[in-house]
């Protein structure tokens, strides 16, 4: 490990070399802010003659479809500003008729023509907002890391501020009128200002994207290439303290017990500027009763699933905390199994906790002046406990399991020139009571030269696992590390990157990340030619080619190699077209698939091709399908994945999609189980040889009544059967021999193995948002699910077996209203 360290830090102090030298952009576009005395009515309409002052920000240049022409439609923006706001106002000209006027709900744009800002107050090309407003009214809003880059950094779109707009159309073109508070964003406390700005422009009839300051698609990254708002005076940020009290009611319903005693539930989350720049949020006594429901699957692999995030104050302002990547906000609340205190010798566990109850949690986020953003994240879990009996006796007691727990996670993150960075991570679990402590330390370099062509990246991380054992009362430390280097040419048509990703066999983030396994020794590159302007029947295409070769890290034994080639294009008709050739050109060893060392699972080589075509989106009627085709000839393997998915708009107001996924594989293999003799030893690991078949539906319907207010339908059910033909016994030598092994319940016949998964969910809900950050949710939702052996079922058979099934249904309404502590201080001031 040391060896490691050293050589990967020898690396780094020569790569920051590479980061020394001015910029060497185009100059960017800039105007002068005027400050306005007097008060600006946000209604789409601009009477004041504040907006006369003001000049006029014209010219939008496209981003798409063709790059670098000019707009084929007028905008005229102008910025204003005062002690506790900016404001911006926008004619955008286009005929009435032409307009995408379509009601959807917050944050969801849909195919509505739209109009934003993006702003990057440190102007380091890094870190910024995005306000978006549609020509219905509809605010969405976002915070950009790392540039804007989606490729690289997920935008935070859960982040909700609470900011003011309005619109009007007229004949001829439509306004958008912003009032963007102080409070909203986070900048220096300098006495003048230059902050990095943009304005974005959706014409959906003619579908172009268009930018006040160019933005060059050959170039990575979208706030780096910002213009910039000049002499911004004596601004302050005003006292950020926001009150966000909620109450609660839930009313639950099971077919086993019948409706239960509702439960009435209160919090409040809390959000307080410390200073210009950093932000502390909190939430005391948390609810997490309305949200999605997760997308569960059928798990075959020997490895966790991981499933999205949905409790807001876990998604919302969290991007500066993903940068290293060993952040997964589901452990938090999550059970880890423990047990704190020995067993009796004739005790068993007899039931297990679903979760953990969240205390409380808080998080303070900003960036200094010298461009140094700082985050520090910090939650406490309640105690757990599992149920015991005494076989003999049949007495029950509750024993400790996951005991109180702290999770802990500080980010320092440091801007750098040319739209480079370096993040300094450290997260900490502790436990109470003999549980598992753990600490990870990661180190992350994004490194640009001054020409924004080339990138030079790395990371390191160190894992710390304390362990107790509770029968020895010993303890035992397990530490491990991964690194990984990339060096990459990102601009141009002709772009490439090579990759080496290491990581030990100890290394272990799961107390707060997510590791599927660890045991890794990879090599990877990718080559692709991007044709970003129009040309023939493409508006735009590429092409491109990774491959891929990996090995275990402990002995460096070969894993498996795989090779892609992608085309795609989008044609002048909006209609876009990909095809994928791929596979493994050698056979591949599975080392985790049995379950136990020292036995390999060896699969054949493969070859796969598919196809995706999707129609114009901004159709009332939509289409896309896909459809993959792989196979192993030496298992006369074939896997056969279909979607189809069609979307189509009903008015103004309501959207309706159908989603079908569908996956028929034929022959493959996998584990089933393994059997020991009556001393404990291994005698055989068994695997089968299986025929899966799994259909997905989802249906998505919405129904807007304003952009306050509006309902949203989500459907999911996803079937998946696995039927096994003949059993196999993996050898030590790594071979599938056949085996007597039957698969069947000796009394009953029945398969053992076979399954009928169902998981059926709605989620439905009704969302008003009567003031400024304060609404009222109205969340039902129902859960069905079977694991049966009922493979044969067709398709009517098994709804209605699915919809008869025991079933549990929620109903939750929640009511947040927002407090801005100087609204009220005005109330009692008067």
């Amino acid at each position: 490990m040391t060896k490691a360290l050293f050589t990967f830090t020898f690396i780094i102090c020569g790569l920051l070399s590479f980061n020394l030298g001015l910029n060497a952009q185009c100059d960017p576009k800039t105007f002068d802010a005027v400050r306005t005395t007097d008060k600006i009515k946000i209604d789409g309409v601009f009477d004041e003659e504040a907006w006369e002052t003001a000049p006029i920000l014209t010219d939008f240049v496209q981003r798409r479809p063709s790059p670098g022409d000019a707009s084929a439609r007028k905008s005229e923006v102008r910025f204003l500003y005062d002690d506790e706001a900016i404001y911006i106002s926008a004619k955008l000209y286009e005929k009435r008729d032409s307009v995408f006027n379509l009601l959807t709900n917050r944050d969801n744009i849909g195919n509505s023509d739209y109009f934003g800002v993006s702003i990057d107050p440190f102007n380091a090309g890094l870190n910024g907002v995005g306000l978006f407003v549609t020509v219905a009214g509809v605010q969405y809003d976002t915070r950009y890391s790392n540039g804007g880059n989606e490729r690289i950094w997920r935008n935070d779109e859960d982040w909700n501020a609470v900011w003011l707009s309005d619109t009007k159309i007229t004949d001829e073109y439509w306004t958008v009128e912003y009032k963007i508070p102080y409070a909203v964003l986070r900048f220096k406390s300098n006495d003048i200002q230059e902050w990095g700005i943009n304005f974005f422009r959706k014409s959906s009839a003619i579908n172009e994207d268009s930018f006040w300051n160019p933005i060059d698609p050959e170039i990575d990254g979208y706030l780096n290439q910002a213009g910039l708002v000049k002499n911004l005076e004596n601004i302050k940020t005003p006292t950020r303290l926001f009150f966000y009290p909620y109450v609660s009611t839930v009313i639950s319903r099971s077919t086993e017990t019948g409706f239960v005693t509702p439960q009435l539930n209160g919090g409040m989350d809390i959000k307080y500027g410390i200073n210009d720049a950093f932000t502390l949020d909190v939430t005391l006594i948390p609810d997490f009763s309305g949200v999605r429901s997760d997308n569960q699957v059928l798990n075959l692999s020997p490895f966790e699933v991981r499933f999205d995030e949905n409790r807001q104050f876990f998604t919302e302002g969290v991007e500066l905390f993903n940068r290293a990547g060993i952040f997964y906000s589901r452990r938090i609340g999550a059970t880890f199994g423990n047990v704190t205190e020995t067993l009796g010798e004739n005790e068993e566990i007899t039931s297990r906790p679903q979760a953990a109850q969240l205390i409380n949690a808080s998080k303070i986020t900003g960036r200094t002046n010298s461009g140094l953003g700082i985050g520090l994240f910090n939650a406490v879990t309640d105690r757990t406990f599992v149920e015991v009996e005494d076989t003999e006796t049949g007495e029950v007691r509750q024993v400790e399991a996951d005991p109180l727990t702290n999770f802990n996670l500080l980010v320092l993150d440091q801007n750098l020139r040319n739209n480079s960075s370096v993040t300094l991570t450290n997260s900490n679990v502790w436990r109470g009571k003999n549980g598992d402590d753990a600490n990870v330390t990661a180190l992350n370099l994004s490194l640009n030269d001054p020409t924004l062509t080339w990138r030079v990246g790395g990371s390191y991380s160190y894992s710390q696992v304390i362990s107790h054992d509770i029968e020895t009362e010993t303890s035992s430390n397990k530490t491990g590390y991964k690194y990984n280097l990339s060096i990459a040419k990102t601009r141009g048509n002709f772009q490439f990157n090579v990759r080496r990703n290491v990581e030990t066999d100890d290394y272990d983030i799961n107390d707060l990340g997510f590791l599927r396994r660890a045991n890794r020794l990879e090599h990877g590159g990718q080559i692709s030619y991007n044709q970003f302007r129009p040309q023939g029947i493409f508006n735009s295409w590429s092409m491109r080619f990774n491959t891929q070769y990996n090995q275990l890290h402990a002995t460096e034994e070969f894993t498996n190699m795989n090779m892609n080639f992608n085309v795609d294009g989008q044609f002048r008709n909006f209609w876009s077209l990909s095809a994928e050739l791929g596979g493994s050109p050698r056979s591949s060893n599975d080392f985790f698939e049995a379950r136990v060392d020292d036995y390999v699972f060896r699969i054949p080589e493969s070859v796969r091709f598919g196809m995706n075509l999707r129609s114009d989106g901004r159709k009332k009627f939509r289409v896309t399908g896909r459809f993959r085709r792989t196979l192993r000839s030496e298992w006369d393997f074939s896997e056969n994945s279909y979607n189809i998915s069609g979307r189509i708009r009903i008015g103004e107001r309501a959207e309706i999609s159908q989603r079908i996924d569908i996956l028929d594989r034929k022959n493959n293999r996998g584990y089933v189980t393994r059997f020991y003799n009556d001393e404990g030893g291994l005698t055989d690991v068994i695997f089968g040889v299986r025929d899966r078949r799994r259909l997905t539906t989802t249906t998505d319907a919405r129904y807007i009544f304003s952009n306050r207010m509006g309902v949203t339908f989500r459907l999911r059910h996803n079937w998946d059967r696995v039927e096994y033909r003949n059993f196999l016994e993996l050898t030590e030598d790594d071979q599938l021999l056949d085996s007597d092994y039957s698969g069947r319940d000796e009394v009953t016949n029945d398969p053992l193995h076979d399954r009928n998964f169902n998981v059926f969910n709605i989620d439905m809900e009704y969302n008003w948002q009567f003031s400024p950050g304060s609404e009222i949710r109205a969340i039902w939702k129902r859960s069905i699910g079977t694991n049966d052996i009922n493979t044969q079922l067709d398709f009517f058979d098994n709804f209605n077996n699915t919809f008869n099934a025991p079933n549990f249904d929620t109903i939750t309404i929640r009511l947040v209203y927002f407090l801005d502590y100087l609204n009220v201080k005005k109330i009692f001031t008067k």
